[in-house]
């Protein structure tokens, strides 16, 4: 029988470490084998020194036998990073990141390139914001500024943005 995990307290040092903005609330923790915490928090994942929006998260994934999880992301000039947090005791923290970053994608479709490489087009909305966001995250070996491939990718996002009511 399993029991529930649960989210680790983060401690004051940890919380100031992670430099977190006034009024913003900690959902979920974790202290990676470093010793470092990383927090999950309605706007984001968050570690010391860096900050990944929920709405910028492109893949994350937990590997409960290595006891990591994943993520990537893209910043606001569309630059990739990547993170792999090995993690003491997760609590809900894996979770908490699914669900956070599952709640901010209102739609997603794949556009097929070349064979079955292609690009994921999605249109994602911050938590707190009513703003839209639209995301081009490219298959490796895609490039999303060859302009035919852009071309197509403009015309998905005009038919999403109708699907969505938008226009």
């Amino acid at each position: 029988m399993r029991f529930p995990r649960r989210t680790a307290h983060l401690p004051d040092d940890a919380r100031a470490a992670l430099d977190l903005a006034r009024g913003e609330r900690v959902l979920s923790a974790a202290r990676q084998r470093d010793g470092e915490w990383v927090a999950a928090t309605d706007q984001g994942l968050v570690g010391a020194g860096w900050r990944a929006t929920w709405s910028a998260v492109t893949h994350a994934q937990w590997y409960d036998d290595a006891s990591t999880l994943a993520v990537a992301w893209l910043d606001a000039e569309g630059g990739r990073h990547e993170r792999s947090l090995v993690l003491d005791e997760p609590g809900l923290l894996p979770e908490t990141v699914h669900e956070r970053v599952t709640a901010t994608i209102l739609l997603s479709q794949h556009l097929a390139v070349s064979g079955r490489q292609g690009v994921r087009v999605v249109a994602r909305r911050q938590p707190g914001s009513d703003e839209v966001q639209w995301q081009v995250v490219p298959d490796a070996g895609i490039d999303a500024a060859d302009p035919q491939v852009s071309a197509r990718v403009a015309a998905v996002m005009r038919a999403m943005a109708t699907e969505l009511g938008l226009r």
